[in-house]
């Protein structure tokens, strides 16, 4: 598929969400958001790409607000870092094909690297927003002044009214139509106005206030998505077909990880 029908699609997607969401209730509520409540991991952990510096003001700050629990567990990120077992780093470094890849941590919370690096780097104690500027100065003991390119991804579940629901690993700064679109964008028989984000069977976003979102072009960070979390497009119906795409999720869980290309360059 060509760049410019990847681009229609996506602007289709933008315009028929921003349509939603410029839509009043019938009630005459305002149009504003409802309070999301957070879960465990919110609290304690903050937004995927938040950065040191705003991870130590927070713990100080709840830490003074007599929570000493959250700025533990909020320290305990900072010391541990945010990568773990299974999840994704794209990596791209300029003369370095071997280089340019997605890789997976290991259970070392490591990556292995292949020629000419041919290293396990350790990414234990780094931040998602510390990743391309680690990376740099690891590769520079291997590399002379690399031009290197990072970005951790977050696996998200994109069900429902898609063209190939299943498990996507996006980056955490992809816009939510970006996650949509890894998945071949809407069915004719979606319901978008419906579409909600899930975590863990409890719905965080919803409606008119997620197509509202994704219409301002929100990224994944801004809704603090998480690894596992789910976005559902409801549609029209259901039957056999819905059956088997079911049983395609699965086997896509099985096999892997699908990465979304499109959005980090060349």
């Amino acid at each position: 598929m060509s760049q410019r029908t990847n681009m229609w699609r996506r602007g289709a997607v933008l315009l028929g969400l921003s349509c939603l969401a410029v839509a009043r209730p019938a009630t005459g509520q305002e149009d504003q958001a409802p309070p999301v409540a957070p879960s465990p991991r919110e609290l304690t952990a903050g937004h995927p790409l938040a950065s040191r510096a705003t991870l130590l003001d927070s713990a100080q700050r709840v830490a003074a607000a007599g929570d000493p629990v959250r700025a533990a567990a909020i320290r305990a990120r900072l010391a541990e870092g945010d990568f773990q077992p299974g999840e994704r780093v794209w990596l791209r470094v300029d003369s370095e094909p071997a280089l340019s890849d997605t890789f997976t941590v290991t259970t070392a919370r490591t990556v292995a690297l292949p020629s000419p690096v041919n290293r396990e780097i350790p990414l234990r104690g780094v931040l998602r927003s510390e990743l391309q500027s680690y990376l740099v100065q690891e590769l520079s003991q291997y590399l002379r002044s690399p031009a290197v390119r990072a970005r951790a991804l977050v696996r998200v579940s994109v069900q429902g009214g898609v063209v190939r629901p299943g498990y996507y690993a996006v980056p955490a700064d992809a816009l939510v139509a970006d996650a949509l679109m890894a998945a071949g964008g809407t069915l004719p028989t979606a319901k978008p106005g419906k579409m909600r984000l899930e975590r863990g069977g409890e719905r965080l976003l919803d409606g008119k206030d997620l197509a509202q979102a994704v219409a301002q072009g929100r990224t994944l960070d801004d809704l603090n998505v998480q690894d596992g979390d789910q976005l559902v497009v409801p549609k029209e119906g259901a039957g056999m077909g819905d059956n088997l795409r079911f049983l395609w999720v699965v086997v896509s869980i099985t096999g892997g990880i699908v990465g979304l290309t499109k959005v980090f360059g060349h």
